[in-house]
């Protein structure tokens, strides 16, 4: 049974209410999530796809956009848009450590999803630290770090595993 919730919604909920009005907003979108960058679903309002394969594929595909921003001299990124027969996703960047998935059918006005989920994605990036932080794994102490031979720290990051070396 769920636990009572007492006081303010949770950050979830808010960002799942959010991604409720991108559906009631604008006609043709079927669902949308929001995942930390490296593709974890934080919330989701897609009733007929899996969100963790959205995520995942959303995640890597700012990946991809962004270094494609980068390399061609067109800043950072914002926003990609895939079109398909059956309809479209559309990746936007949602601050520094989240992402916004929003899946449409083929009727989908993309130009009026984009000038009404860009205020909802702006509301949702305003809790982005609260959703990278939600994927990011814990960062070991120091003392932990170094009882763990198998792990390495990087400078500034969390224990990584070593890479094996190459079979011969």
């Amino acid at each position: 049974m769920p636990a009572l919730r007492k006081g303010s919604p949770s950050v979830e909920d808010k960002v799942r209410a959010e991604l409720a009005l991108i559906r009631t907003q604008v006609p043709g979108v079927r669902g949308s999530l929001a995942a930390t960058s490296d593709g974890l679903v934080f919330a989701h309002d897609v009733p007929d796809v899996e969100p963790s394969q959205i995520a995942a594929i959303s995640a890597a595909t700012l990946a991809l956009a962004s270094r494609a921003t980068v390399t061609t001299g067109c800043g950072t990124f914002h926003e990609a848009v895939a079109r398909g027969s059956d309809g479209y996703l559309a990746v936007y960047a949602a601050g520094d450590s989240a992402i916004v998935a929003v899946v449409g059918t083929s009727s989908l006005n993309v130009g009026m999803l984009q000038y009404r989920a860009r205020e909802i994605i702006d509301r949702i990036a305003a809790y982005s630290t609260q959703i990278g932080a939600w994927g990011a794994p814990a960062r070991p102490s120091t003392r932990a770090a170094t009882a763990t031979p198998a792990k390495t720290r990087a400078a500034d990051g969390p224990a990584l595993p070593r890479r094996r070396p190459a079979a011969s």
